[in-house]
């Protein structure tokens, strides 16, 4: 019986959360979250600067790509030297362990 209880409880949940993302139209339009922003700005006027210095979608969009490319290349760097490192390391040991 708890167990039914429990999932029904995290149903309730995610359906709650679900029914309040739509009716608050959270993934809407860009002219309602413009809307949120100017209110925001109108009643915090400190803020107004935060909201200026935020990235557009397009430096966003690029800075997520050259990051995503600047951490393939790191991890296929990384990939390339691994049996140089490797050999160094057992030879470093095997010298140690040889004395």
């Amino acid at each position: 019986m708890a167990y039914f209880i429990k999932w029904g409880t995290k149903l309730a949940i995610v359906g709650g959360a679900t029914l309040l993302v739509v009716n608050h139209e959270v993934f809407g339009t860009n002219k309602y979250t413009k809307q949120i922003i100017n209110e925001v700005r109108r009643s915090l006027p400190d803020t107004a600067e935060a909201f200026d210095q935020m990235p557009t979608k397009q430096e966003f969009s690029d800075a997520l790509v050259n990051n995503w490319n600047s951490g393939v290349q790191t991890t296929f760097h990384w990939l390339v030297d691994a049996p140089t490192h490797t050999y160094k390391l057992f030879s470093s040991l095997s010298d140690k362990v040889k004395g």
